[in-house]
């Protein structure tokens, strides 16, 4: 429910596992406008996964810079308060993508319903609105409202599961039953949003104008402009909304086209105490809302869907039937924490930049890239390396160090193929994940032991692990692991030391897991490890 980013990722992860979806949204045609513009590095990463990566790349620009004019303007030249052109950032190879990207989300949504249509048929279903739903043991009947330009229909039918991506105001959350606690940040003040287009003045395509003045009333205190192509609206709002930019600004050489949409927003900082039961499960906006400073939110809830959704085809297809549900529980567990840490991070970030008496004050962090996120301590991630691993701030860097269990997993490069057929061509780390299995690293050197944990791997559900079996740099030994096709093993050479760089600890062997989320999902040392594993996630 819900055809916004996390509902189209939501749909798109359940149809590469091979499950059936219907998109549906209350919407009578995609929205337009700009919103949620940032996308951060973590989930270029996961996009990449995806096979979105290069269309949101094509449709995106780098992020602006943040201008500073008087009010009305003294002539002078703006005080550029963040370029993130500027900023000193260390090119890593485990870390491909380091800056963020910004595309407007009307922009955004299409990319991903046309990757939908295209590998899937799959269409959004405007105009269809869920009213109710009553979950059993085994399905979730819903009950849709399909509004068309000549008549409205009701639809009752039964669904395996439903996934709540309906926003703020999500009907699904309310049927739940879930609480949905928090604060309204008053101090903050409000901002009228708006898109409209600007025909000069700044020279961009696509513009971000935040316009502040001390004795406005907070609900208009803070006004942003999003310059991007949509759909027209009333005269009378576009007038009110130019004449106020001129009297705030002294701009008048400004000219302004069409405007797209006009609202107030303010700051509110909830969210849920459950992300579900049972068949039904919210994400993104749905479960949290909070300041949209820092650029985290949509982010946060295309994390939620790459969360969730795993661990739903797993259990749709039978592969894991336990009776705690502990599975799917993990998903409220492992997101809880980290959202509860976004939240503090936005709130911050909210307050010192808007809560400045002298007026805006940008500050960004590394950390914001979502690079930290991660389910260290998960009742699901087994970590059999010594020291146990410290549970850190999804929001605190850890140190540049060797992965521990339920960090993210980090990209290598130059692995050279070794197998019989292939040309001698390289791959990444990257190139092999996929959201739809897990994928095994095997860091051993024995051929002996190599075998041993493949034949442990083959236990897993067929369909469900990728072997790859990573040679260390300079090694010349290379084995067929039998019974197994190309494929399902993928055998390299780690050509410049990247991936034993970032994944080794010790000297010693081990066999490091990443889940189809791309977190490690657990670091074995030996193949009672790999079985251990396999019971707390497929069975």
């Amino acid at each position: 429910v819900g055809a916004g980013p996390v509902g189209l990722v939501s749909a798109l992860l359940l149809l590469r596992d091979g499950l059936s979806v219907r998109v549906i949204a209350k919407e009578t045609k995609p929205r337009t406008g700009c919103r949620g513009p940032g996308i951060q590095p973590r989930t270029l990463e996961l996009y990449k996964f995806l096979g979105v990566l290069d269309d949101i790349l094509a449709g995106s620009g780098p992020h602006q810079s943040i201008h500073q004019y008087t009010s009305p303007d003294n002539g002078e030249p703006p005080v550029i308060l963040w370029d993130q052109s500027k900023e000193k950032v260390e090119e890593k190879v485990d870390k491909p993508y380091l800056s963020p990207r910004i595309i407007a989300q009307v922009d955004h949504e299409a990319i991903l319903r046309a990757c939908l249509s295209r590998d899937y048929g799959c269409q959004v279903e405007f105009g269809t609105e869920l009213i109710s739903y009553e979950q059993g043991s085994d399905t979730v009947e819903a009950t849709l409202l399909k509004s068309s330009t000549h008549k409205t229909e009701t639809e009752t039918t039964q669904f395996d599961w439903l996934i709540g991506a309906d926003g703020a105001h999500s009907v699904v959350r309310k049927h739940l039953g879930c609480s949905f606690l928090g604060e309204s940040i008053k101090k903050a003040g409000g901002m009228l949003l708006a898109d409209i287009h600007l025909l000069n003045g700044w020279g961009d395509d696509v513009i971000q104008v935040m316009i502040t003045d001390k004795d406005l009333d907070d609900t208009i205190g803070k006004l942003k402009l999003n310059g991007v192509v949509g759909d027209g609206n009333t005269v009378e709002r576009r007038d009110m909304l130019v004449d106020m930019i001129y009297e705030l600004s002294g701009r008048r050489d400004l000219v302004f086209g069409d405007l797209i949409g006009i609202g107030v927003w303010r700051p509110n900082v909830r969210m849920v105490d459950n992300f579900g039961k049972g068949k039904v499960w919210i994400a993104g906006d749905a479960s949290h809302v909070h300041s949209p400073t820092g650029g985290q939110g949509l982010n946060s809830g295309v994390q939620d869907a790459f969360n969730l959704c795993w661990k739903l085809s797993l259990v749709h297809k039978g592969l894991n039937k336990s009776a705690s549900n502990e599975l799917m529980t993990s998903y409220t567990e492992e997101r809880m924490r980290v959202v509860k840490a976004m939240l503090n991070v936005t709130t911050r970030l909210l307050k010192q930049t808007f809560g400045q008496p002298s007026g805006i004050n940008v500050i960004r962090g590394f950390e914001l890239r979502m690079f930290g996120i991660n389910y260290r301590g998960s009742s699901i991630v087994l970590d059999e390396v010594a020291p146990p691993a410290e549970v850190l701030d999804p929001y605190k860097m850890s140190p540049e160090e060797p992965v521990r269990g339920g960090d993210r997993a980090p990209e290598a490069p130059d692995l050279k193929i070794l197998h019989r057929n292939s040309s001698g061509g390289t791959t990444s780390l990257f190139e092999i994940f996929d959201p739809t299995k897990h994928t095994a690293l095997v860091f051993f050197q024995s051929p002996l032991a190599i075998q041993e944990f493949s034949r442990a791997l083959d236990n897993y559900p067929n369909g469900t692990m990728r072997i790859v079996v990573i040679h260390s740099q300079g090694s010349t030994e290379r084995v067929l692991i039998d019974g197994k096709q190309e494929g399902d093993v993928v055998e390299v050479l780690d050509t410049k030391g990247h991936a034993y760089g970032s994944y080794l600890r010790e000297t010693r062997g081990v066999v490091i897991v990443v889940r189809p989320d791309g977190h490690v999902g657990a670091i074995v040392k030996d193949v009672a490890g790999v079985d251990r594993y396999r019971r707390k996630v497929f069975t």
